[in-house]
């Protein structure tokens, strides 16, 4: 210590200052012992207990002395000196009372504190054993020594961290965690390196460790815990997006990505507002107006909803918990949960569809059965009328023609019933072929030339020059195009016009044809009832004509259609069928 005094050795003054300075680190006598025996001619020097054949010997008012032996005859300056360090000793309360307190309650701290000089030479520390249970041996342990201790693969780093603090950051502190051998294994120390070198009383690299072995430890559960969430929320089916109250986004897994169609992964949402998170969105603004709404209103209001459906666009549905987050009255976020129902919902609606259309068929079928037994009872009047006569044997030639005829209707109807049901159960198989429709159509018009001739109907084919060749069978398609023909000659008046018209629009060929009677107010039962035909009629079965018609067009992947004509004047009856013929 005697190093640190300005100019002579024998400086008093200098002295005091070395003592005192030291009192604030509690090493006040081991300063007082350096500065003595540092003197020229100085054997040795103790404080506390007089040192045997000592030249020099000072009593402290605090008890015990401050003793100097030396080599042959002292100095002179030697007593003054000696007298000057007992005063600051004693002025320092060098009886070690509040210093041997202090060290008592530091080599009770948790954490680990030393002092190495600016070589790396260990100058002071509040323990006596190092973590691996080496002894701490003051002026020999060196800072190498100790970092030796460290994890090789934590060492390089901790070693250029220190050898660079001086010189890189004068008087700053650095700190590093790193694994260190103890005799129950690695332990990691949180270690603080303060550089204290320029400070006059320290005058060192002070170093401080805490074992946060167990803080890591649970630290690394945490994180395990938190990845398995992670997994076990994003392997889920269901959307999950969860924010904080400022909408700041803290989990959101994969399947909500998706549903909502974000452009980014569900792990790089983490910590975007909902605003950013907005900008994301991959559908029209538009489409996501209605969760917007929905939205707002349900974290104004705070309240819990379970099961909302959500249209997100024309082709999604999504059905939406929400659950606002909360811990002892206060509000923490919210949850959402998303599962998308669209095959659900549209499988509820073409439930509800085909409800509809089985209700509607039902309803056909009720009036198709009036209809039919309507027809035959035409016959079968007149049948029963007849027979009579024929029975008593007054019949004559005009009687059994009429016998004959109505037999024959009869046998036709019930015919073209079981046409109907075999084509409307696909028991009937379909004969497929490439067909020139516009001849076949010209063909089915002549064969009614006669009937509507009969009843002053003119039939105009405004065909084109146009021909067009459909996949279909012949034989139906025929039957079709007379059935829908002959209905329209069937429900016109004398001297009325029947217009047909064919021709391609987009992928379907269209048989139009209009008559001049106008559509009834019930025309869905134009399907079903014979508004027409008589006793000798050739177009009788006209109206089962049309029931028959529309069979054929829809097996072969078409559909009948009536509308009002563009003069209200009437009807049209319209056939549209799929140049590429039936798909399956």
């Amino acid at each position: 210590m005697a190093d640190t005094t300005a100019g002579s050795p024998w400086d008093c003054a200098a002295a005091v200052r070395a003592v005192t300075w030291a009192d604030r680190s509690g090493r006040a006598v081991y300063a007082a012992l350096g500065l003595l025996r540092g003197l020229p001619g100085v054997l040795d020097a103790g404080v506390g207990t007089e040192v045997p054949d000592a030249s020099v010997t000072v009593a402290l008012t605090s008890g015990g002395a401050v003793s100097v032996r030396c080599d042959g005859e002292p100095d002179p300056r030697l007593e003054p000196l000696v007298d000057t360090v007992a005063a600051a000793l004693d002025a320092a309360r060098a009886d070690g009372g509040v210093i041997d307190f202090r060290d008592a309650v530091i080599a009770q701290m948790p954490s680990i504190v030393a002092l190495f000089t600016p070589d790396g030479v260990l100058r002071w520390s509040n323990m006596v054993h190092w973590p691996d249970g080496t002894p701490v041996r003051y002026g020999e342990t060196t800072l190498s020594a100790i970092t030796s201790l460290v994890h090789p693969d934590d060492q390089r780093r901790l070693a250029g961290l220190i050898e660079n603090l001086h010189t890189e950051d004068r008087g700053g502190q650095i700190r590093h965690s790193a694994r260190v051998r103890t005799p129950l294994g690695w332990r990691v120390l949180d270690i603080d390196f303060l550089d204290r070198i320029d400070d006059p009383v320290i005058g060192g690299l002070v170093a401080f460790a805490h074992d946060i072995t167990a803080l890591q430890e649970a630290q690394r559960e945490t994180r395990v815990a938190a990845a398995r969430l992670r997994y076990l929320v994003d392997s889920l089916e269901v959307g999950v997006l969860l924010q904080d109250d400022d909408r700041v986004v803290l989990t959101a897994n994969t399947a909500a990505a998706t549903m909502l169609d974000l452009r980014r992964p569900s792990a790089e949402l983490t910590g975007l507002h909902a605003e950013v998170v907005r900008e994301l969105r991959g559908l029209p603004p538009g489409h996501y107006v209605a969760i917007d709404e929905l939205a707002k209103r349900w974290m104004r209001e705070g309240v819990p909803v379970r099961g909302a459906t959500v249209q997100l666009g024309p082709d999604r549905v999504l059905e939406v918990d929400f659950v606002p987050v909360q811990f002892d009255q206060e509000r923490l976020g919210h949850l959402w949960v998303l599962r998308d129902v669209t095959e659900q919902v549209e499988s509820q609606r073409s439930l509800q569809r085909r409800n509809a259309e089985l209700s509607r068929l039902a309803s056909l079928k009720t009036e198709f059965i009036a209809t039919v037994s309507h027809e035959l009872r035409t016959p079968l009047t007149t049948l029963t009328s007849l027979t009579p006569l024929l029975t008593d044997g007054k019949g004559d030639r005009t009687l059994a023609l009429a016998v004959d005829r109505n037999v024959h209707r009869m046998a036709t109807l019930v015919e073209t019933l079981l046409f109907l049901a075999g084509l409307e159960s696909h028991s009937r198989h379909l004969e497929l072929a490439p067909i020139r429709v516009e001849p076949l159509v010209a063909e089915q018009i002549a064969t009614l030339t006669g009937p509507a001739t009969e009843r002053g109907v003119t039939v105009v084919n405004d065909r084109g020059t146009d021909v067009t060749v459909l996949t279909g069978d012949r034989d139906l398609l025929a039957r079709m195009v007379h059935h829908v023909v002959a209905a329209a000659i069937g429900s016109s008046p004398p001297s009325a016009s029947v217009h047909v018209r064919c021709a391609v629009e987009a992928d379907d060929w269209v048989l139009e044809v209009t008559d001049e009677n106008p559509l009834p107010g019930d025309s869905g039962r134009l399907f079903t009832t014979m508004p027409f035909g008589g006793e000798g009629d050739r177009l009788i079965g006209s109206g089962l004509g049309l029931v028959l018609a529309r069979a054929i067009a829809e097996r072969h992947g078409g559909a009948m259609l009536l509308t009002p004509a563009h003069s209200g004047n009437g009807t049209v009856i319209r056939v549209e069928l799929p140049v590429a013929g039936p798909s399956s």
